[in-house]
């Protein structure tokens, strides 16, 4: 495993520091989240180009929206994702260029939260989603690219469901430990026993569940949550997981890096 942390880029040049920062503090790797107006493949050759010379692994993308419908509390269900049928098409179409970039970057693995999965398998918002799913996975196959569901806004059966009634074999799972429990839907431990063959990256995130009616849990620094890391780490090792262990902290400021950096001496006894 190569443990890593988030980069989120407003420019491609903010990328030089960035990488470089991550690399003095002792991490291996990074995913990249950048959501542009336009996909430029210079853009793309220079932030490669820059990782390549820093030695920062860019080990996936961070897709999504980038339009300004994307409501939060309750009315995501009604806005978030694919699924929201007024924004289908203009989200699918943004998508598909952010797969490109990928590519362009010399990486195969593009993540999206891609939008709230229905228990109900015969609901029309599960087809509502399974659809573009189908669309989006077949542009990806043609361009060697993959296609990573964000875990959380589900239960995991409901996302085992979607991924076999996709039916694309380039449709895995960025595994983030903590929306299950933030979303209200289960644990990460659990989780891993229904879909844990698909994962193929991971977010090392910790959270508190929700405890209020239509609101999500608090994400907390890792080890002030409910996510039992040794026991996710046991089942990811079991399941022979060698892939990306990416630290998610969802603040901002000197805190931050001192949460980032704590998670990470924790992570490494689990790692290894």
């Amino acid at each position: 495993m190569k443990l890593g942390t988030l980069v989120r880029l407003s420019e491609p040049a903010e990328c030089t520091a960035a990488f470089e920062k991550l690399i003095s503090l002792g991490f291996e790797s990074c995913q990249l989240q950048y959501k542009p107006e336009v996909y430029r493949k210079a853009d793309a050759e220079f932030i490669r180009a820059e990782a390549d010379r820093i030695g920062l692994e860019i080990s996936a993308k961070l897709g999504g929206f980038r339009d300004p419908y994307n409501a939060g509390g309750r009315y995501a269900f009604l806005t978030s994702g694919f699924n929201a049928l007024p924004y289908q098409q203009m989200r699918l179409e943004y998508a598909m260029r952010s797969v490109e970039f990928t590519r362009w970057l010399g990486i195969t693995d593009n993540i999206f939260h891609a939008g709230y999965i229905p228990n109900n398998p015969f609901s029309p918002d599960y087809y509502n989603l399974v659809a573009p799913l189908q669309i989006l996975c077949r542009f990806a196959k043609s361009v060697g690219a993959n296609i990573l569901y964000e875990t959380g806004a589900e239960s995991p059966i409901a996302l085992l469901n979607c991924i076999s009634d996709v039916g694309a074999d380039n449709l895995f799972i960025n595994f983030d430990t903590a929306n299950c429990i933030l979303y209200g839907y289960g644990n990460p431990v659990d989780a891993l026993y229904t879909f844990g063959p698909y994962v193929r990256s991971m977010h090392a995130k910790d959270g508190l569940p929700p405890c209020k009616p239509h609101s999500m849990g608090h994400e907390t620094a890792l080890g002030d949550g409910y996510v039992d890391f040794p026991k996710v780490f046991a089942k990811l090792k079991e399941l022979g997981y060698n892939g990306h262990v990416t630290i998610e902290r969802e603040i901002s400021g000197p805190q931050q890096q001192i949460d980032i950096l704590k998670a990470a001496a924790y992570l490494r006894t689990l790692m290894y």
